[in-house]
Order: C-alpha cells, then structure tokens, then sequence
C-alpha cells in the first residue's frame, strides 16, 4: 500500500489505519453496548451517536485554523494517546455501572473521544503533505482514503463483532489499546516536519478560521461536493442510528450477526477501491462521482426489507456491500479534487470547513433517527431516510454536470486525476 512513498509515510499510514479502526469500531460498539447492556431507548441511542459527532460540528473549524498555525505531529500523539487513556479509564466504571448511569458515562465517553477524533481527522490530511512533498501527494491520498472508506463501511461490523465475542467492556478496552498503538506509530515517524508558521497569523484563529470558509464557499464546486456529503451524513447517520435498535430487536439479531451485517462491507469498499480507477477512465470522473453516490445513497433501502425474509443477515450485509462499494468510489476522487483545487497553504482550513459542513451534520442525524424512530416507529424512520438520500443524490448528479459543462477548464483539471498514479 506504500509502495513508491518516501519511508515516513509507511508509519503515517499504519497509525491512520489502526487508530481509524478503533475510532470506526467505537462509534458503533458505545451504542450498541447501550442496547444491549443498558436497555437504551432509541432516543438514548440518538444522544450516545450525537455525543460522538457534536463535537466535529464545534472544534473541526477551529482545529483547521490551529494546525495551519502549529506543528502536526504533537497535536496527532495527543489526539491518539488521550482517546486510548479516556476508553482504558471508562473499562471499570462500565462494568459496574446501572442503566442510567452507564448510558450517561456512554454518553461522556463518546464525547470526549469525539473531540479528539475532530482533532486527528482534520490533522492527517494536513500533516502528510510535509512527509510525502507534493509529487506524491495524490498517491498518498488516494491510498489514506482507501483505509477511510474500508474502516467505516468494515470497523462498525468488527465492533458488533467483538462485543459477541470479547464482551462490551472488554472491546472498549481493546479500541483504547489501538489508539495508543497508533499513537507510538506517529511517535516513532522521525522525518522533520519542517513546519513554517504563516506571517501575520498568530493569534488570529477566528479570522484565519474564516479564511478557509470564505475559499470554500466561493468555490461551486467543493461547495456542491460539501453540501452533497452533508446532506448524505445526515441521513445516513439516521439509519445508522436507527439499525441498531432494528437489527437486535426487529431482525433478532446477535452482536455477532449484527457485527457481520455491517462488516461484509468491507467487501464493497475493496472492490469499489480497486476498480475506481479503472470506471474513471471508461466512463470519466463525473461519472465515478455521480453512480458511487447513488450506489451508496440507495442501497440502505434493503434494510427495511430485510424483515420480510428468511435469512434477515445476508439482505442486510448486501446493503452494507453496496454501500460501501458506491462510497468508496465516491470519496476517492471527492477527496482528490480538493486537493487538486485547494491551494498548499489553505489546505488546513479548507479540509476543515469542508469536514465543518460534511460531518457537522452527524449529530443531527443520529438525533432525528433516533427521535423519528421513537415517534413513528423503526421502519417508517428508515424508508424516509433512503427517500431523503436518493433525493439528495438527484440535486447533487444534476448540479455536478451543470458545472462541469460550463466550465471547461475545471473539467480537464478534475478528469486530469484519472491518469494521475
């Protein structure tokens, strides 16, 4: 996976790798220990997911503006050690927790790990073009997202997974070990970071801060690319939300089964992955973009169904195939257009706003899914979510053309990454 890059990037992949599984893993073993351990009320469900989403709405912004003013490697050591220690130091006080309490602790936990995980996402994209230089820049990414994708269609099923197999408790002190693991890979990354502050910048987070929005929002095309990945968070995160409860109380399934469901999916985003490249140049990036958003928006819609039929596993894990499948395939080249398009010393803020918007929509979707769920019920909830999703999709296919028809230039810049390697 890092052949070719310069040695640096062989750590900075492995730390991103382990600490995405344990980060992917967690946002979906603190709600399911909730169901399974605490009894939680889909509406508690909804709050222990938002606790873990809020905070990339509230810190991911001003985290931009920081890094473009601070070296990145401390900042990633602390995000990745500090999760590990606050999950390790959660393990006794869950195991003999009552259902209020524990839920509230799930609560704290998911929040204080949310906070530090707003930090490390925002500061890979930024830190790894001071390890790589920018002739390997694309390469870099491409491969960074490729672990992106397959951890958050893959690591959600490992949770459900470990927590059959090792026990709640026991799998949150497991994803706390993993954190400190990536945590000594950075440690151990010994390249010079040759980090330059930016002139007359210090001190001026706010306005720094704006800097990044402003270039964002003025640029059509990665404002459509956000707006699309907000809209799509927002209401997958309902059904993310929402499946938990469905799969162990209307699907029956174990922690095992259930893990299984949502870990095939890793299946999807390896061949998605691989074959992305491939589509691009038979079909052309647009393409790529508009029919993996669709895959993926769409293929939620086997959930429901999977009530009505005799193996409930296999109709649910072929959603997650195909989800992770179409969004592996969309996020390569929405990840590489932004870099292409985002000028060197703006990339710290841009990456942040862009991520501000995208996934400041999370903690809103795990609130509605688990607000709608209570009101009108688990089904119901998961089919006006898919009808939100693919709605979403059909502004985004059509904006997306529309500006690529009118502006030439953009279009031979953005299907210029086909050929890039």
């Amino acid at each position: 996976m890092t052949a070719g890059l310069p040695p640096a990037f062989a750590k900075i992949w492995l730390s991103h790798a382990i600490t995405q599984t344990a980060a992917k893993s967690t946002a979906i073993v603190l709600p399911l220990l909730a169901v399974v351990s605490f009894d939680a009320t889909p509406a508690q469900v909804g709050l222990v997911n938002a606790a873990q989403t809020v905070p990339l709405f509230l810190f991911t912004l001003l985290a931009g503006a920081w890094l473009d003013n601070h070296a990145r490697r401390p900042n990633l050591l602390v995000a990745h050690i500090a999760r590990g220690v606050a999950l390790l130091l959660a393990v006794p006080v869950l195991a003999f927790a009552g259902d209020g309490s524990g839920v509230r602790l799930l609560i704290a936990s998911a929040f204080a790990v949310g906070a530090l995980t707003a930090l490390a996402d925002v500061t890979y994209p930024v830190y790894v073009p001071t390890l790589v230089g920018s002739g390997h820049l694309v390469a870099a990414n491409s491969r960074l997202e490729v672990v992106s994708s397959l951890t958050q269609v893959a690591a959600p099923g490992l949770g459900g997974l470990l927590i059959g197999v090792l026990g709640g408790s026991w799998s949150v002190a497991l994803a706390g070990v993993l954190f400190l693991t990536g945590g000594a890979a950075v440690f151990r990354i010994g390249t010079p970071e040759n980090f330059i502050r930016l002139e007359g910048t210090r001190g001026r987070l706010v306005r720094n801060t704006a800097v990044g929005a402003r270039f964002l929002v003025r640029t059509p095309v990665l404002r459509l690319l956000a707006l699309e990945a907000a809209w799509f968070n927002l209401f997958e995160q309902a059904v993310v939300t929402v499946y938990v409860v469905f799969a162990v109380r209307t699907l029956n399934l174990s922690p095992a089964e259930f893990g299984v469901s949502m870990g095939v999916g890793a299946a999807g985003a390896v061949f998605g992955s691989g074959c992305t490249r491939r589509f691009a140049r038979a079909a052309g990036m647009r393409r790529v973009l508009v029919v993996g958003m669709l895959t993926a928006s769409a293929a939620p819609a086997l959930i429901p169904l999977a009530s009505a039929v005799r193996a409930p596993v296999a109709v649910a894990g072929l959603s997650f195939v195909l989800y992770g499948f179409g969004l592996a395939m969309f996020n390569v080249f929405s990840v590489s257009m932004r870099q292409l398009i985002t000028p060197r010393d703006l990339l710290g803020r841009v990456t942040a706003t862009f991520r501000f918007v995208a996934f400041g929509t999370i903690w809103v979707g795990a609130l509605v899914g688990g607000g709608l769920g209570e009101w009108l019920g688990l089904e119901p909830t998961l089919w006006i979510a898919v009808a939100a999703l693919v709605a979403g999709w059909a502004v985004f296919a059509v904006r997306l053309r529309s500006l690529l028809t009118a502006d030439p230039e953009l279009r031979e810049q953005t299907e210029s990454l086909v050929g890039k390697r």
